[in-house]
């Protein structure tokens, strides 16, 4: 009789811990995820089972940090059934035409120092040139040294103003948005087309670079040959470009 109750009592005890064990589980609406997946789990505590398991649904992403020549943008990836998210970096690949424009713009060289030093070599010959310029909203000042002799001018109101025009239409002349490709290793704009000076006879450019800093145009580089009368001439230059805003004429 005892050995039939001890039976009966554990059978008992092991019907009560079946039932506690095989509840029937019901599943949270919110999602759960990891970087891989996404699942509804079960809201009882300590259970581990899931529904709805499987791997993320992404989208096509969107910039949320603009890439720079610093440092590499982000792009993140939203899951479109749990919005789990990702972020994968994006590298700077060059300007668009609408920023590199605003760098051009005459509202950027209201103050600034210009200075191109060349140097021209023929058989037999070579010359070189400096020529610094300065400029504020209404002043003008320009040193030129060339051949061994010093000229320093100076500009005001609407000289001034004419001689500002006139420079800033040269820059634009050499740096033109779409004859360039990014170069990332070096972190400067180089040639990648054909772009003609006016100003040394509408000669095209073999070489030209462009560095840009702070937001700002900072050093330009270009070389040139010029065939005149049978004589070849090469021409090398670096224009240097700064103290924007802050270019004081004495």
């Amino acid at each position: 009789m005892k050995k039939t109750l001890a039976l009966v009592l554990m059978a008992c005890m092991l019907c009560l811990t079946l039932a506690s064990c095989a509840h029937e589980c019901v599943f949270v609406d919110e999602w759960s995820s990891d970087d891989t997946s996404h699942w509804h789990a079960c809201e009882k505590e300590k259970c581990e089972e899931v529904a709805d398991k499987a791997d993320h649904t992404w989208d096509e992403g969107v910039i949320t940090t603009e890439a720079t020549q610093e440092a590499d943008g982000v792009k993140t990836f939203t899951c479109t059934v749990c919005k789990h998210t990702k972020t994968e970096a994006v590298a700077f690949t060059g300007l668009t035409k609408e920023a590199w424009n605003a760098l051009l713009s005459a509202d950027v060289f209201k103050n600034f120092t210009y200075v191109e030093a060349a140097k021209s070599s023929a058989p037999g010959v070579t010359a070189e040139s400096k020529m610094t310029y300065k400029f504020t909203e209404d002043k003008a000042w320009v040193k030129i040294e060339a051949a061994g002799q010093t000229r320093e001018d100076s500009a005001t109101g609407t000289d001034a103003s004419q001689a500002k025009t006139q420079l800033n239409n040269s820059i634009k002349e050499i740096a033109k948005f779409d004859k360039y490709k990014y170069d990332a290793a070096t972190k400067t704009y180089l040639l990648d087309g054909d772009v003609k000076l006016a100003a040394l006879g509408n000669t095209k450019l073999d070489t030209a670079s462009i560095k840009i800093e702070n937001g700002k145009m900072s050093e330009i580089k270009y070389s040139c040959t010029i065939t005149t009368s049978g004589v070849t001439t090469t021409v090398e230059a670096t224009i240097s470009l700064y103290d924007y805003g802050t270019t004081v004429i004495s």
